[in-house]
């Protein structure tokens, strides 16, 4: 596995447009927290789900990542493993150049199309341990921190 530099996590979240593909319409979804708690952070946010009807799709929810502005270059990846690889495929078709994959939303075969197209590719972390986490997720922080699995 390819180590990820806290340069590259930095990147990542230091951008202000973050699109979000496979966020769950069940408030009490991990996926709807992580939306949540960037939403907290003053993200601009966009919503990619290809199953939105006609009436869900606005300015911010889109039914494809080809949907998005042009602006838009952030990408974090909440969609079942499955439907990964194709999310990137677009994803890098579009120009989207920064592209956090979420834990159990992983595959060999999507992490190598992102690093084959050359993205600031994050997996294997959680989004919430770079984004000032509160609660449990802060304690699981100052855990990783304490066992020295934050990356440098």
């Amino acid at each position: 596995m390819q180590l990820i530099s806290l340069q590259q996590i930095n990147n990542f979240v230091s951008g202000s447009k973050i699109a979000i593909a496979g966020a769950s319409r069940n408030e009490k979804s991990f996926s709807a927290e992580v939306a949540k708690h960037l939403a907290r952070l003053n993200y601009k946010l966009w919503f990619i789900k290809p199953n939105f009807d006609k009436s869900e799709v606005t300015d911010n929810k889109v039914r494809s990542v080809l949907d998005l502005p042009q602006d838009v270059k952030h990408l974090l990846i909440l969609t079942p493993a499955t439907e990964t690889e194709s999310v990137i495929s677009q994803a890098v078709g579009k120009g989207i150049n920064h592209i956090w994959i979420q834990q159990k939303s992983e595959t060999t075969a999507a992490i190598e199309l992102a690093h084959q197209y050359k993205v600031n590719l994050i997996h294997h972390h959680c989004i919430f341990m770079f984004t000032n986490p509160t609660g449990m997720h802060k304690f699981h922080r100052n855990i990783k921190k304490w066992f020295g699995s934050i990356p440098k």
